[in-house]
Parts: structure tokens; C-alpha cells; sequence
């Protein structure tokens, strides 16, 4: 993605179909993803629980920090709040980067092979 960064404009393609179109300031100003990092001691434990936690759409490891997203800010400010008590854990809200939209993205795309329903 750090190249992609430096590109006029980006296009998100994921089974033949185009997900998003735009320069990268408009990508991250219009994906409609509210982004908090989590740094601080055995941040990978958090993974798993925050993953399972209502609000949160999205926990990603980036080195030694997660990033926790959603599309609801107020749906998940209160689904970390309890882990932002926790001694050692910094948290940060922080603007979402291309690689949180990518990974949002993808979650939302539909592989081409997957079996189709009768209603689809």
C-alpha cells in the first residue's frame, strides 16, 4: 500500500468487480470507517476478543499495533471502552489508511466461486 499511497488516483478490484474508485484522500475521506490503534503489551491477546465484540467490524495487526474499525463511531467508541482501561494499552483514534479500506473492502466482496443461492 505505500505505493498505492503515492498514486493519483486508485482502484479497488476484487472479483471483477470495481469497489471503490478514487484519488486516496477521497478513498479514505468516503470510506465511512471510523479507526482507533491500540499499541502497548501483548496487543495480538486483544485480537480475538476484540474481533468477537459487537460495533467492531474490523481488527487488524499492523506490527505492534491493531487497528480497530468500524462504520459506527459511537457503536465503536463504546465496544472498545472496556479495553481502554486496561493498564499497558495506549489507544489512539486515528484516521483510517488505505490498507484498513482494502481489508474492509475485500471483507465485502464476493469471491465469483462461492455457490449462489436460489434467490440470488
Amino acid at each position: 500500500m505505500d505505493e498505492a499511497e503515492r498514486c493519483n488516483r486508485l482502484g479497488y478490484i476484487a472479483y471483477g468487480r470495481l469497489m471503490a474508485c478514487g484519488t486516496p484522500e477521497e478513498l479514505i475521506n468516503n470510506c465511512g470507517l471510523t479507526t482507533w490503534v491500540a499499541t502497548g503489551e501483548d496487543i495480538a491477546a486483544l485480537a480475538d476478543p476484540l474481533s468477537a465484540t459487537s460495533g467492531i467490524s474490523m481488527v487488524t495487526r499492523f506490527g505492534n499495533a491493531l487497528h480497530v474499525s468500524g462504520p459506527d463511531a459511537s457503536a465503536l467508541e463504546a465496544a472498545i471502552a472496556p479495553y481502554r482501561l486496561r493498564q499497558g494499552i495506549r489507544w489512539a483514534q486515528s484516521r483510517p489508511e488505505l490498507e484498513d479500506l482494502f481489508i474492509h473492502l475485500m471483507g465485502q466482496a464476493r469471491d465469483n466461486f462461492e455457490p449462489r443461492h436460489a434467490s440470488s
